[in-house]
């Protein structure tokens, strides 16, 4: 993501303990990227609730690595994070920029697996009974984020969710008009690279929507080059 200053944003988001290779991905991730814009990078990474540790910086003689480290447990109550989140959609509120990048990292403010994938739910029955124009893209964003933390049958009824909405089936109507619908298998590989261009439009770095989508990184970088062109 590119910021204001021409630097450009690279974040992350874990829910283990930090190691060594996370560091060395990172690294490796950044020099691509630079080796390609030549801009200065700022890495952040938000850890779930739980993690502590915060890792030291990466050393290896030639070459030294920095990071911002943000502990959601240390800054946010997910109970109290997720009342004021399902209020506010119930009462119709508007949702601002940073309801909806709360929103996006809510289910990581639990520390208990099953708490987390709870929270997911509740968080997209209250936005897909809303029926808004961001609905899908919020509950997308929000699970990429937290696609390996989010359990069954949490994770599956979310998925049905996405299928479901008014997009996918406008996608799915063209696509059967076209003679081009294979059943339920092609229409989750289109919510999976919905699910993808969510991700990288809220700053989810190219590596990270890989790794949680299953999409290779050719993919996910014509994805990523399509969104800048479209801004």
């Amino acid at each position: 993501m590119a910021l204001e200053d021409n630097t450009l944003l690279h974040i992350e988001f874990e829910s283990s303990e930090p190691t060594i290779n996370d560091q060395i991905r990172y690294a490796y991730y950044e020099l691509r990227l630079f080796s390609d814009r030549q801009q200065l990078i700022r890495r952040i990474i938000v850890y779930a609730a739980g993690i502590q540790k915060t890792p030291d910086p990466l050393y290896i003689g030639t070459l030294s690595t920095h990071q911002h480290s943000i502990h959601l447990s240390r800054h946010f109550d997910g109970y109290r994070e997720l009342d004021r989140v399902l209020t506010k959609i119930a009462h119709h509120e508007r949702l601002d920029a940073e309801d909806k990048l709360r929103i996006m990292l809510l289910p990581m403010m639990f520390e208990h697996p099953r708490h987390r994938s709870r929270a997911a739910w509740l968080v997209t029955e209250a936005l897909d009974a809303e029926k808004t124009d961001d609905a899908a893209y919020l509950i997308g964003t929000m699970f990429a984020c937290n696609y390996s933390t989010i359990a069954n049958p949490e994770k599956n009824k979310i998925l049905e969710v996405l299928e479901m909405s008014q997009a996918f089936q406008e996608l799915y109507r063209r696509l059967e008009e076209k003679g081009m619908a294979k059943g339920m298998e092609k229409g989750m590989e289109q919510g999976i690279e919905k699910t993808a261009i969510a991700a990288l439009k809220e700053g989810a770095s190219p590596i990270f929507v890989s790794k949680i989508t299953g999409l290779p990184m050719e993919k996910i970088e014509e994805l990523h080059k399509r969104i800048k062109q479209e801004r």
